[in-house]
């Protein structure tokens, strides 16, 4: 067993959390040793193994339960036989890259924050179907949003989105933590009257249509779940 490894327990916890946790363990240890009780979440801690080009191993423990593997280049796993991870070449900047985000780097040296880059959410579900999974998924999507290395510059709310910002929201801590980040939270102050939110608002500031479109039609990326 390697001196470096991290044992995760991760049963009974749907993904994204079993891949965060992973993310996180592996910035201080050469290999993860995680169990789950998904196939989707053996085949998304797989596809970020390939994307980080690190040795990935799986085995079975019972019906329900998996043990994955993750080794970074050069680590041998615990766990035999490794599926090497595909190569990922990086691509190489050009003179049209001057036109993307800006990027701050934390002291750390992670990057932080992005200029242009803006989350709209228009609504308090995600997807269309069935209206309490499409909240579950919206709350893992701000919840994952806390745990990527480039954060928003801005996260707009309108209509029935606002009410993700309003006290009894699952969504407020991640998105209190968001603004504590730097992250600029904001809402339509039409839809905040409209749902009688002004005086249950838990985290960011009120704007205007206005404003919205504005910082929409100059951002780089736009980004809605």
């Amino acid at each position: 067993m390697s001196e470096n490894l991290a044992k995760i327990d991760a049963l009974g916890q749907a993904c994204p959390i079993p891949i965060i946790r992973t993310k996180k363990a592996l910035r201080d240890h050469n290999e993860v040793e995680i169990l789950v009780d998904t196939d989707v979440s053996t085949q998304n801690l797989e596809k970020m193994a390939k994307q980080l080009n690190y040795q990935y191993a799986m085995k079975q423990l019972a019906p329900d339960q998996f043990q994955v593997n993750i080794a970074k280049a050069g680590t041998t796993t615990a766990t035999a036989p490794t599926t090497p991870a595909a190569t990922v070449t990086a691509s190489t900047p050009t003179d049209g890259d001057a036109d993307q985000p800006h990027i701050e780097s934390s002291e750390a040296g992670q990057i932080r924050l992005s200029q242009g880059y803006t989350v709209v959410i228009n609504t308090n579900t995600m997807g269309q179907g069935d209206e309490k999974l499409g909240q579950t998924l919206l709350k893992s999507f701000v919840y994952s949003l806390t745990e990527q290395d480039v954060l928003p510059e801005y996260i707009l709310f309108y209509n029935g989105g606002v009410q993700l910002v309003a006290e009894g929201s699952d969504s407020v801590e991640d998105l209190q933590a968001l603004a504590a980040q730097g992250v600029k939270i904001l809402s339509c102050g039409v839809c905040i009257n409209y749902f009688d939110l002004k005086e249950k608002m838990a985290v960011g500031e009120i704007t205007n249509m206005f404003r919205i479109v504005e910082i929409m039609r100059k951002s780089q990326r736009l980004v809605r779940p």
